[in-house]
């Protein structure tokens, strides 16, 4: 979730307490209760295919609302490329301002105002930065206008339209009509005025997502080029910790300015040409007495203006809205075209396909039109055979996104493994989060090295996997100057991180497991063996915190001991965004050594089935839940571990409750932060009958949401048939891969990658 302690603080103090946010009292049953199964039931209606174009199954206005930790998404309706740099969309606010939980991505549902229309952020992501560069067109200039209170608008909602690739909404003040689009780097903005209006358009220097504090900029009014340059330099939650990020920028129009000026700290300088500082924009008028409509392309840079302005001629010199529009939404019905499905719900299909849409937004492009990119060591460098990329979300996405990356998108997922390493040539470590043009340190654990070992596993090999490797082992055997895991000394001298020497202390014990088992993978493909086994008997450190009293795995202090008092069902000081029931599970990497732990398979089960009729029975309110957290990560791949373990009947039982409950078409379809499409990707796997269980080299099977699935992959097309599945038919009597009945409840990746047909024989029974 990559929230910060502010704002747990917040929106624990709506609900009062944890305990009043949906604690329970029961306890742990000496045997696993039965399987209710599914609620919904009743005769599906006849299957039939999704129809086209797929764009129309696409709706952003899905994840934008929502309240509390369970359906605040943190999406966008703005237009986008997939994995874009630039993400141009409208800035929202309700008459007090905007409360910065439900502004990370700078938009609220519900809220009555657009501020302006900014054109950096991210997706889904539980903290504020960004939203740099902001234009608003208005009707007149006056000091009032540089404020945002002076120049915000409430819209028409019914006005508002969104798809990938176009946004549009009609302001009020002035009854201007507002069209967006986008290119990689580049975008597109279109302004229709009321006929004989003071058409105005304005750049604010000083506008950036609640909270992001804009530290210095620029802006240069160049009438003679109908331009407007210069750059912003802003530092938000994450982006302060390394000094900001610094965005420039190019705005060109495509008519004459009628008048002109600039302003700084809210005093007017009409005319004139330049200001610098951190409250200063500027401002050009034009004559609607004939022409009612104002193009405007913006072309952005982490480099420099000149890379700005060479961005947006290689995309929008011509100034051409209805060409860069098409031009996107062909590339998104193409990425959407991917996977074809067929199935009995027009709801399912818009989740889906809203969910790929959602999963190509992060992470962004920082690569410049001519090769060339930012690094965070502040550096200028050369992407030499590889796009780079930034804001790379990690701790949440290497659950399932980047395993859903391997499948469908291999050369991104070659990209991204190459950022990562460049990263940390130029870092000194892998990062955790890295944001812009720096590192921030987010979250905890080595989830880079989870990544890249999950990349090679799954076959996508085309980089340095010895490099990556050396460089893996500067986090794992020591903490170096620059980033690293951090308190290590104690975990390798102990094996866990005790409680004195860190906070989150368990779940980073947890972590380091996890990540110390993807070193030992990434030590293999190296050809070093004998670490590989150090590094794989490391993986299994998680057990050091395994209480046998509580069969949770608690904090441990420096001497061995356990604390005397734990509530297991609320959030411990040695936990991350999380309670020791949803802690209780993380080890994925070690599926067999973790029941072993809790004494032999039948327990585990018993104790994971107890866990999910607790949360079937929880009431859903505003705080985090005590037992399964589907909006969070560390028990994300829960509902898979009973097929795991053999009992594929519950995983699809399960699964299935997951996606009906937490997924919808409303702007609180998602569960929770969307967290660089780390939800999206959850709900296209499971929906397709697939779990990755990152670092493994196969999938564990569940079963499909749709009657028949075609997903288009480099290797050949995966076929997914289950003719009979429905909401109410999850279960599945028999699976065969080919025409060969499946023995097990797993899959290998290469036999996915490579094309085929899964088929399953469903029903409505677990029996």
């Amino acid at each position: 979730m990559t929230r910060e302690a502010l704002t747990w603080a917040l929106l624990l103090g709506l609900c009062g307490s944890l305990s009043a946010c949906g604690d329970s009292d029961a306890s742990s049953p000496d045997a696993g209760p039965a399987d209710s199964g599914p609620v919904d039931a009743g005769p599906p209606p006849p299957s039939r295919p999704a129809a086209t174009p797929l764009l129309q199954w696409v709706d952003p206005f899905i994840g934008t609302g929502g309240v509390g930790f369970n359906d605040i998404g943190s999406t966008y309706p703005g237009p986008a490329m997939p994995f874009g740099m630039i993400h141009p969309g409208p800035d929202t606010m309700n008459e007090t301002g905007a409360l910065v939980f439900t502004h990370c991505s700078g938009y609220a549902y519900g809220d009555r105002y657009i501020r302006a229309f900014s054109h950096t952020r991210m997706n889904g992501v539980g903290i504020t930065d960004y939203g740099a560069v902001a234009l608003m067109p208005t009707v007149g200039m006056s000091a009032e206008r540089t404020t945002v209170l002076g120049h915000r608008s409430s819209y028409d909602k019914e006005s508002e339209v969104a798809s990938p690739g176009y946004y549009a909404v009609t302001l009020d003040e002035g009854d201007i009509h507002v069209e967006l689009t986008s290119g990689l780097r580049a975008a597109l903005h279109r302004y229709t005025f009321e006929a004989g209006s003071d058409a105005t358009v304005l750049l604010d220097v000083a506008h950036a997502l609640p909270e992001v504090r804009v530290d210095d900029g620029a802006i240069t009014v160049l009438p003679e080029t109908r331009e407007f340059e210069g750059f912003v330099h802003f530092s938000g939650g994450y982006s302060d910790r390394f000094g900001g990020v610094r965005v420039y920028y190019v705005a060109r129009f495509d008519r004459d300015f009628a008048a002109h000026g600039v302003w700084q700290a809210g005093a007017l300088h009409e005319g004139e040409t330049t200001r610098s500082g951190a409250d200063v924009g500027g401002w050009a008028r034009f004559d609607a007495s004939s022409e009612r409509v104002v193009n405007v392309a913006v072309g952005i840079s982490f480099l420099d203006v000149a890379r700005a302005r060479a961005n947006l001629e290689a995309e929008a010199a011509d100034l051409d809205f209805d060409r860069m529009r098409a031009a996107a939404e062909s590339e998104w019905e193409s990425q959407l075209a991917r996977v074809e499905l067929e199935g009995r719900d027009d709801r399912d299909f818009r989740i889906f396909y809203t969910a790929l849409y959602h999963a190509l937004l992060m992470p962004t492009l920082a690569t410049e039109s001519d090769g060339r990119y930012r690094g965070l060591d502040g550096e200028e460098h050369v992407a030499d055979g590889f796009t780079y990329y930034t804001d790379l979300s990690l701790w949440d996405t290497y659950r399932t996104f980047h395993p859903w990356a391997t499948l469908l998108w291999r050369d991104r997922a070659r990209d991204f493994a190459k950022s990562m390493i460049a990263m940390a040539e130029q870092h000194g470590s892998y990062p955790r989060w890295p944001l812009g043009t720096g590192e921030t340190g987010g979250m905890l654990g080595d989830p880079a090295v989870i990544v890249l070992a999950d990349t090679w596993q799954r076959g996508v090999r085309d980089w340095d996997v010895a490099r990556a490797y050396e460089l893996a082992r500067v986090s794992a055997d020591g903490d170096p100057p620059s980033g690293g895991r951090g308190v290590m000394e104690p975990y390798l001298r102990l094996g866990f991180v005790p409680i004195e020497r860190a906070g989150a202390s368990a779940s980073k014990t947890m972590e380091y497991a996890y990540a110390d088992d993807a070193v030992a993978t990434l030590a293999r493909a190296a050809g070093d063996d004998e670490r590989a086994a150090t590094y794989e008997a490391r993986g299994r450190n998680y057990q050091n915190l395994w209480d046998p009293e509580r069969e949770l795995f608690i904090g441990r202090h420096e001497d061995g001991s356990w604390p005397d008092e734990v509530n297991e069902r609320r959030w411990e000081d040695f936990y991350a965004e999380g309670n020791a029931w949803q802690y209780l599970w993380l080890a994925p990497h070690d599926v067999d050594g973790l029941a072993e732990t809790m004494g032999g398979r039948d327990r585990m089960i018993e104790r994971l089935a107890f866990f999910f009729e607790q949360s079937e029975a929880e009431r859903r309110t505003i705080g985090p839940p005590a037992w399964y957290w589907h909006g969070n990560e560390p028990d994300l791949h829960a509902p898979y571990l009973f097929a795991a373990l053999g009992d594929h009947a519950r995983s699809a039982r399960w699964a299935a409750w997951a996606r009906r409950t937490f997924y919808g078409d409303t702007p609180e379809g998602l569960p929770g932060n969307d967290d660089g499409g780390t939800m999206s990707a959850w709900y296209l796997f499971a929906s397709l009958g697939l779990y990755p269980m990152a670092g493994d080299d196969d999938f564990v099977l569940g079963t499909p949401l749709w009657t028949r699935a075609v997903v288009h992959l480099e290797g050949g097309d995966l076929v997914i048939e289950a003719p009979e599945a429905s909401a109410h038919a999850v279960y599945a009597r028999s699976m065969s891969w080919n025409g060969t009945t499946v023995e097990g409840t797993r899959i290998e990746h290469a036999d996915i990658a490579a094309g085929g047909t899964l088929s399953f024989e469903m029903s409505a029974s677990p029996e």
